[in-house]
């Protein structure tokens, strides 16, 4: 008896030299999604400083490669603990807004955000967009070269600066990606990747302030072994950062950020 179950333990652990399996694409019609990220701010002294909560709806697989951004609000709350308003303000240059996905190295040139306001708040809108486009790209790219719990840089200390749309630059030091195992989301097997990127740098510019300093950041990919359509993301940040304006001293701050990607169409 100890013989077999020890046979039958031995079985269930995946080998560590696994590789994902091979995964056709499959989009026959559009997937729908609800990104939802909140940021919370404390000031050099740990003190809290607020929050806000941004969400939109995201629709991808449209005709003619198209995806779009609808239903963006943003919601404010002073405590942390405390609830936010039952409805968030109304982000219309959000709802809708399209492009072509085919063409998303479009999306790091300012002229991809015409039409968006130059000011902190829509700096939040343009990172829904640019953080689904990285959860996509980590999540379906990579698969042939991920192995069982070894971890796989996509990014190193020479690759170069991310543009931000004529805001500024983000430096990743090193991306790392890990398919960890298997899991299951809305009835269907996932891979589950995680994916980390640690002591990044930024500095730009928004609305006449400039802001530098330090990002960390990770979270956790599933992607379905059936169609390698996204299932759920989660997105964590923590940023250290430096504000310049004009005629005054430096002040520091920390912003936490969690976002959740979820697919929110049931049937496809």
């Amino acid at each position: 008896m100890w013989l077999e179950l020890f046979l039958a333990v031995c079985l269930s652990v995946p080998n560590s030299s696994e590789s994902l399996p091979e995964v056709e694409f499959i989009e026959d019609g559009p997937q729908t999604y609800r990104f939802t990220c909140e940021y919370k701010q404390s000031d050099a002294d740990d003190a809290f400083g607020g929050k806000q909560r941004i969400d939109a709806t995201y629709t991808r697989g449209l005709p003619d490669g198209r995806v779009e951004w609808d239903g963006g609000s943003m919601a404010r709350g002073a405590e942390l603990e405390g609830e936010y308003p039952e409805s968030g303000q109304a982000l219309d240059y959000l709802s809708p807004f399209g492009y072509d996905a085919r063409q998303s190295y479009a999306m790091f040139t300012p002229a991809f955000f015409e039409g968006f306001p130059t000011t902190l708040a829509a700096t939040y809108s343009k990172n829904l967009v640019w953080d689904t486009h990285m959860l996509e790209q980590f999540g379906r790219s990579y698969f042939g070269e991920l192995r069982l719990n070894e971890p796989y840089a996509v990014s190193g200390p020479s690759s170069p600066s991310v543009p931000l749309a004529g805001m500024g630059a983000f430096k990743n030091r090193r991306i790392e990606l890990t398919w960890i195992g298997r899991s299951e989301r809305h009835g269907e097997p996932c891979a589950l990747i995680r994916y980390e990127a640690f002591f990044n740098t930024f500095d730009m510019r928004v609305a006449g302030t400039g802001i530098d300093g330090l990002s960390h950041y990770w979270g956790l990919i599933w992607v379905s072994l059936e169609d390698k359509q996204l299932e759920h993301g989660t997105l964590n940040e923590h940023v250290s950062l430096r504000v310049h304006r004009t005629g005054a001293a430096p002040t520091h701050a920390h912003v936490l950020r969690t976002g959740t990607l979820t697919h929110i169409l049931s049937e496809k």
